[in-house]
């Protein structure tokens, strides 16, 4: 998925496929790139593979059988050899009409055009509807963009990557934020922070996370006249070196494991963060910031700002709420506690990324590594749907499929032919999003929302080719 790195730094196909500004084709497939990654890929290294799988965990999930090579593309014998077709390559977007879901979510697209952001709304059955316009939303110089609205919508925060220099791309020093209200007035601008970690919201709007550079977080909550104010939360060193440390071992900020936003504790005290390795693109720990009084600088919860958690304290009150649209929600079961954690897989034939299942307290379930993820979402019944491919981009076949909490799979939901790339948008009310490409012989984008206990009821929204705008981004509301 990555090219060769010798330094080892987590690597995401953000930069290098995102900045074409106005040329559709590659903003799409940035976009597509931009939902795996926050939807779990957290970074693309490269490293020693270990599969070793404790006694009593389960098998790994066949996802590779979920499916068939499609006919008059790459498939495999009887010997196991790969027969190449020689056929012009065509892709295909799936034959569904835009058609009304009673009970399915709409849809939040939003679309950069030139300086200005537009929303707009899916509502199945009824075609896109232009919600309004957020203007001067982007800074000229900015490379990639990546909104994040608030839950009610009032508010967005718009994460920028810098201009692609070598220090910044070792750094990310030239990573950027902006808080806009509805008219796009600027809130709060944010220098110096890490926009590949993204950001979260409070479940009320009120506050929004954002990782920055040099060790810290920024807490930015809304004042009751509007405003916004910035609390500088500093990670204390061991957030990011294993514990106990070392005596006179020392943490070189550019090269210390990087931290994202989970989301907030249930009841509301707690933000918490996960520590990413450069090394292995998974979480490797856990943290959690006092958000309590967040407007003062000192706010304590406890008598603690931070503090490293062994895990996710599920099942109590100050635990981790996995909720819809947030890297949490993602990555966490609301049902079991468990997490669905990425690794970047580094044999010498630069293997696809596969997926760890872990228990709440952290320990090993299975692994799912048959087949390329491209994107995960737990069902909130102890399942989890997984969007799988025979390679990342220009795929023979893409399947959606159910993976139990024994390890096993379901029935394949979803399943398509060559697509040029394709991504999970999320998973909502008993609904998967998937957002599919295609490029040859002509460029086009599709959304899917399918429910996922009767497949049959499925639809889908033409993105349309002629539109202005490059989509940057879809988000599910209730």
């Amino acid at each position: 998925m990555t090219e060769h790195r010798d330094d080892g730094r987590l690597d995401v196909p953000v930069e290098r496929l995102a900045g074409a500004r106005g040329q559709r084709r590659r903003a799409t497939i940035a976009f597509l790139s931009i939902a795996a990654v926050v939807g779990g890929a957290f970074g693309l290294a490269r490293l020693a593979d270990d599969r070793t799988v404790p006694a009593g965990a389960a098998s790994h999930a066949p996802l590779a059988a979920l499916g068939r090579a499609s006919p008059g593309e790459a498939s495999a014998g009887p010997s196991g050899t790969p027969h190449r077709s020689t056929a012009p390559r065509v892709e295909r977007l799936l034959d569904i009409p835009d058609r009304a879901l009673a009970g399915a979510p709409k849809l939040v697209l939003i679309e950069e055009d030139g300086l200005d952001i537009r929303i707009l709304q899916w509502m199945p059955g009824a075609g896109l509807r232009h919600i309004r316009v957020v203007p001067g939303a982007v800074e000229a110089d900015r490379q990639a963009v990546v909104p994040v609205l608030a839950p009610r919508g009032d508010r967005m925060l718009v994460l920028s990557f810098g201009t692609n220099t070598p220090d910044d791309a070792i750094a990310g020093s030239g990573d950027r934020a902006r808080l806009l209200d509805r008219a796009g007035r600027v809130l709060w601008t944010g220098d110096d922070l890490a926009a590949r970690s993204g950001a979260v919201w409070s479940p009320d709007g009120r506050l929004v996370v954002v990782a920055g550079n040099e060790r810290r977080w920024h807490l930015v909550s809304m004042a009751a006249d509007g405003t916004a104010h910035d609390r500088v939360v500093r990670l204390p060193r061991e957030v990011f070196l294993p514990s106990p440390t070392p005596i006179g071992s020392m943490s070189i900020p550019r090269n210390d494991p990087r931290t994202v936003p989970l989301g907030f504790s249930a009841d509301g005290r707690w933000a918490y963060g996960g520590i990413v390795s450069p090394e292995l693109g998974i979480l490797i720990g856990e943290f959690r910031v006092a958000v309590a009084g967040a407007t003062g600088a000192g706010a304590t919860v406890g008598g603690a700002a931070v503090e490293r958690v062994p895990d996710l304290a599920f099942g109590r009150k100050d635990a981790l709420l996995p909720q819809p649209g947030t890297l949490g929600g993602r990555l966490v079961d609301p049902a079991s506690g468990r997490i669905a954690n990425w690794r970047v897989n580094a044999d010498t034939t630069g293997g696809p990324p596969s997926l760890e299942i872990r228990n709440a307290d952290n320990g090993l379930a299975f692994i799912v590594d048959d087949a390329t993820p491209l994107g995960s979402g737990w069902d909130g019944d102890g399942g989890l749907f997984v969007l799988a491919a025979d390679s990342l981009l220009f795929a023979n076949q893409v399947t959606l499929g159910r993976i139990e909490s024994d390890g096993s799979v379901d029935p394949p939901i979803l399943v398509t032919g060559p697509v040029s790339g394709a991504a999970l948008l999320g998973v909502r009310d008993g609904y998967a999003a998937i957002a599919l490409t295609v490029t040859r012989p002509s460029a086009a984008t599709q959304i899917v929302l399918v429910d996922l206990v009767d497949p049959a009821r499925i639809t889908a929204l033409a993105v349309p080719s002629e539109a202005t705008g490059a989509l940057i981004g879809v988000e599910l509301a209730p």
